[in-house]
């Protein structure tokens, strides 16, 4: 049987033994010239999108396939914005948190500066401001305080003017006090604790002295910050 890739490798003169009818035979040899006169298109990848062939358009993502993106990678997308949006300055921040935190609680403020318990951190700041004074040493919240140099060379450091640290001696409990307490007073610290009181005993109420110098700390080292 005469098929017709016969025909294609036959020579293109009809022949004798040609089934086909002249008519025919003529369109097909049409049909056969557009064909290789007609280059093929390639999709060329090192080509830009503009010089591609019109039948074969760039690659472009439908709105379906966006839909179609993993999980994962739209997190590392979310987290990408989300790092390149301008965040406020941390410390900033951090110094507000602690002043709040040291107006509402003064010596848990301290405790977490200085580590401990804040009956041993507020000690500690005490030995700290009086650590350079004659004739203070402070171990306790008792008997330390009971003739009243303790309290003056505190508010010394803070206030050098309003005491007079040198001319004062541990005889004269009455005036150590009195210098302290003005003093105190006059920047608006309450007096808390009694001249008198403190004058006789030589074991102070340890918790009443260390009311007064937790709101000695306060007014210093938090509300003038």
């Amino acid at each position: 049987m005469f098929s017709l890739q016969d025909y294609i490798k036959s020579p293109t003169s009809p022949t004798k033994d040609s089934p086909l009818s002249p008519q025919c035979e003529n369109t097909l040899k049409s049909v056969l010239k557009k064909t290789n006169e007609k280059p093929a298109q390639r999709f060329d990848l090192h080509r830009s999108p503009s010089d591609q062939p019109k039948s074969m358009p760039p690659f472009v993502r439908s709105d379906s396939d966006h839909s179609k993106i993993s999980p994962t990678i739209s997190s590392i997308l979310h987290n990408r914005q989300d790092r390149s949006t301008p965040r406020r300055n941390s410390g900033t921040t951090n110094i507000e948190n602690d002043k709040k935190d040291g107006s509402k609680d003064p010596l848990g403020y301290l405790a977490k500066q200085m580590g401990g318990s804040k009956r041993n951190a507020l000690l500690k700041w005490c030995q700290q401001k009086t650590v350079t004074y004659k004739g203070v040493d402070i171990t306790n919240f008792s008997s330390s305080w009971n003739d009243g140099l303790a309290f003056c060379a505190i508010f010394h450091s803070y206030l050098p003017h309003k005491i007079p640290y040198t001319e004062l001696n541990t005889d004269d409990k009455r005036r150590n006090f009195t210098l302290a307490f003005t003093a105190g007073e006059d920047e608006g610290i309450p007096k808390t604790l009694c001249i008198n009181d403190m004058v006789a005993m030589e074991r102070p109420d340890w918790q009443a002295v260390m009311c007064y110098v937790t709101a000695i700390y306060k007014h210093f080292e938090i509300d003038l910050k």
